[in-house]
């Protein structure tokens, strides 16, 4: 991982954020927040092994990479990522393509684990991503995360605050 780059947790949108399937005692913000190294704060599936995870930033941002920590057992298998695409459900998420699609194998969710590589290219200008886990690792009845890191960089220049028409306008080349 390149200097330039950094987790993206600063840039992520507390309040405009939500997970499909999520167990009321285990929501997103397990994964996705500091203390989500806590093997105890997790996300966990509700009522099959399904989640649909939609995160939103305060700023574009380039993502460079995605690290997910969880057991082996429950862990996810296989990941579906959708930069900004507007309004998704299951039976969409399942049906559409998205953006990339990552096979997850049990040495890729540990704690040491590198960050795996997204297209680069296909992941500019993200204001949403999506990431639906369409099963895990041995077809348990529910998926477990403990950590979701998203690696890259903001579109935000540092020393400077922008507001969010000018980060639109300079992501469009306007300026």
């Amino acid at each position: 991982m390149k200097s330039d780059t950094k987790d993206l947790q600063e840039h992520i949108d507390p309040k405009n954020w939500e997970c499909l399937n999520a167990l009321k005692d285990h929501q997103l913000p397990n994964a996705l927040l500091k203390g989500r190294d806590d093997e105890k704060q997790i996300l966990k599936s509700d009522s099959d092994e399904q989640l649909l995870i939609r995160i939103n930033f305060d700023a574009f941002v380039k993502i460079k990479a995605i690290k997910i920590t969880a057991p082996a057992d429950c862990g996810p298998s296989s990941i579906k990522l959708f930069v900004n695409p507007g309004s998704l459900d299951f039976e969409g998420a399942e049906d559409e393509e998205g953006t990339q699609t990552i096979e997850l194998s049990k040495d890729d969710l540990k704690k040491d684990a590198k960050a795996l590589p997204v297209k680069f290219v296909k992941f500019q200008k993200v204001s949403t991503l999506v990431i639906f886990v369409q099963g895990n690792q041995e077809e348990e009845d529910q998926t477990v995360i403990q950590s979701i890191q998203l690696i890259g960089k903001s579109s935000i220049i540092e020393g400077s605050k922008p507001s969010l028409a000018q980060q639109k306008a300079a992501a469009q080349g306007d300026w």
